[in-house]
């Protein structure tokens, strides 16, 4: 079974779907996750669970960190990732709260989406984040 196309993260470095259920399956675990971006306010990352019938279910997790470790407050920092927050939940992301300050937002998408909607979160968070900048 085909499971879609390379998500093209940055330089030539290729995400393939295929690469993620080979991974999970060799592990021995029931999930794995590649981290493509991170930086101070938020990390993307794909994977793939294995389901109890034994299907694959890819992933995208963003987590959005609301304050720095430090623990010093930046309201305007805080509207940034409130304003992403919002953004994920209409696009159908699961948001739940993290220690550490952190909510972890994650969607299921079909394999041969998994390109698109990477291409589409990273562009989104990118434009949320930097545009109050």
């Amino acid at each position: 079974m085909g499971v879609g196309k390379p998500v093209n993260t940055r330089g030539d470095c290729l995400l393939n779907p295929e690469t993620l259920v080979e991974e999970v399956e060799a592990s021995g675990h029931r999930e794995a996750c590649k981290i493509l971006e991170r930086n101070s306010s938020y990390r993307i990352g794909v994977g793939v669970r294995i389901e109890a019938s034994g299907n694959h279910s890819f992933f995208i997790e963003i987590l959005v960190y609301l304050y720095p470790a430090s623990g010093s407050l930046d309201l305007k920092a805080l509207g940034k990732c409130v304003a992403l927050l919002k953004e994920l939940d209409e696009r159908g992301y699961f948001l739940a709260c993290q220690d550490g300050g952190c909510v972890s937002c994650e969607k299921t998408v079909p394999a041969e989406k998994l390109a698109e909607e990477y291409a589409v979160v990273k562009s989104l968070t990118e434009a949320v984040i930097l545009r109050l900048a």
